[in-house]
């Protein structure tokens, strides 16, 4: 794809011009520069990225993007035969570029913005599969990958840089797509990932304790969530949760917000639910008329997420009779309350990485339990450390059984991860430590009796651990189908005897 320099910055951030060359890429790491490559050099929070501009240009760099002009002033001495373009902010000039360098895709495609703490990834498949069966292609972007169908274009983070954003709107443009669902991180709204994006609806689903590393505070990780509905266009509609205090802020702050809940104000109302046959029975009322629907979808917190979900349809013109025909054909997610089960003991594999998530869950299975529950857990490392003794509480609190294990611990020692956990517990009673966490599974389900629910919590998707620098393979449901079926095998071998 070619541009020249006109094309995608403007004439007053053009601080000199070296060259003519079209531009065949846009890049702000030095490592994928090639020869006529934009190179962005982002200001990072670990790194600066004007410190690996004279290995851009080595590269083949025909233009530069920096922010501080007396960078700018060195690069024209040094490289006179270079573009120099000097912007106020890196991000958000390559936020602008990437969208004019792949020709505006947000305009062509339908875009879904997700945000909240927890339930983005439930709630963006779930609109997925509902505008799938509707006969509307679509691509989703987020924490188990972005892709089309089945087809996975790649995987990466919860949301990509604008660069790759743009590009993968493209890719789905070319693909076919009318919609795209995506979950848009609170980093990736703080970083501009998603600048000047057009979208035509936005969810809050909820905020709680996260990310502390980052944001420092829960007000500066609010005012984060905040920027999707501030880049959303008065006519589209602002999907939120009525019954989280966070979201009851942003329907004040915002003319087109339409609301889900429990409370009686709710544009759709959340009546009741209870289980039916191994799936939830939902009640809902909207302008009036109340309707209900059957769904697999397990655990009071999904209940919210088909909310979020029907809302975001409705509003964006799906039928309500059709999503109530179609409702117990959507399917759970991988990773998200996802139930195992093996000679009457179940274990649920789940992402909750947060106390409100890993509280919300116990919730549900408490209302679901016929004896103890055994809850496996860790935090991961390099993260927000205040969020740590919470989780040991909760855990605490509404399990029969904790055993506390490593979930990703990065360049921490897992110990010391433990420890933060361990210091939120009132007692050490019931309370095990087992470091590796294949161990701490096996044990789980080793000491678990029929009538049992395992609750293994904080990696769901994932089929990784990070320890140090090493990326391992590691799949919850694979161990623990693992160590069900030895533990069944046992069982059978014990009854012969």
């Amino acid at each position: 794809m070619n541009k020249r320099l006109e094309e995608i910055f403007e004439e007053k951030q053009i601080f000199y011009k070296g060259n003519d060359k079209p531009f065949l890429s846009l890049e702000n790491n030095s490592r994928n520069v090639k020869e006529g490559s934009v190179f962005f050099a982002i200001k990072g929070t670990t790194a600066d990225g004007h410190r690996f501009i004279p290995d851009a240009i080595k590269k083949g760099a025909t233009t530069v993007v920096v922010q501080d002009k007396g960078i700018a002033q060195s690069l024209k001495n040094e490289y006179p035969q270079i573009n120099i373009i000097l912007v106020e902010n890196t991000r958000i000039a390559q936020a602008e570029a990437a969208r004019k360098f792949y020709n505006y895709p947000d305009k062509k495609l339908k875009i879904i913005g997700i945000t909240g703490t927890n339930g983005k990834t439930t709630t963006s498949h779930v609109i997925a599969q509902f505008l799938e069966a509707y006969g509307k292609k679509t691509g989703i972007i987020g924490t188990t990958g972005y892709k089309i169908g089945n087809k996975i274009i790649s995987e990466g983070r919860t949301t990509p840089d604008a660069i790759q954003w743009f590009g993968l709107l493209d890719k789905f443009r070319k693909e076919g797509a009318e919609f795209v669902v995506a979950e848009v991180s609170s980093h990736a709204l703080d970083q501009y990932r998603v600048y000047g994006t057009e979208f035509d609806a936005a969810v809050f689903t909820n905020l709680s304790h996260d990310h502390l590393d980052y944001h420092k505070t829960l007000e500066e990780y609010f005012l984060a969530k905040k920027r999707l509905f501030e880049q959303l266009s008065i006519e589209k509609p602002a999907v939120i949760n009525a019954d989280d205090k966070y979201g009851k802020r942003l329907i004040k702050e915002f003319k087109n917000a339409v609301s889900y809940g429990k409370v009686t104000q709710a544009n759709l109302r959340i009546i009741s639910y209870k289980p039916c046959d191994s799936q939830t029975c939902i009640y809902f009322e909207y302008k009036g008329k109340r309707f209900g629907i059957k769904t697999s979808l397990l655990g009071d917190f999904n209940v919210y997420n088909m909310a979020a979900a029907l809302l975001t349809l409705i509003k964006i013109g799906v039928p309500l009779e059709f999503l109530i025909e179609k409702a117990p054909i959507i399917k759970p997610v991988r990773g998200r309350f996802e139930v195992i089960e093996k000679d009457g003991i179940k274990v649920i594999i789940d992402y909750a990485h947060t106390p409100d998530a890993l509280e919300n869950v116990l919730k549900s299975i408490n209302k679901i339990k016929e004896k103890r529950i055994i809850t496996v857990f860790g935090a991961g490392g390099d993260r927000d450390r205040e969020k740590r003794p919470l989780m040991g509480q909760v855990a605490q609190k509404l399990s029969d059984i904790v055993i506390i294990t490593s979930d990703n611990p990065r360049s921490e020692d897992p110990m010391d991860i433990i420890k933060d956990i361990r210091s939120g517990l009132i007692s050490e009673k019931d309370v095990f430590v087992e470091i590796n966490r294949e161990r701490a599974i096996k044990k789980a389900i080793n000491m678990a009796e029929k009538g049992d629910i395992i609750l293994i919590a904080g990696k769901g998707h994932e089929t990784y651990q990070i320890i140090g620098d090493k990326v391992l393979h590691f799949d919850d449901k694979e161990v623990a189908e693992k160590y069900l079926k030895k533990a069944a095998a046992q069982a059978a071998a014990q009854e012969k005897c």
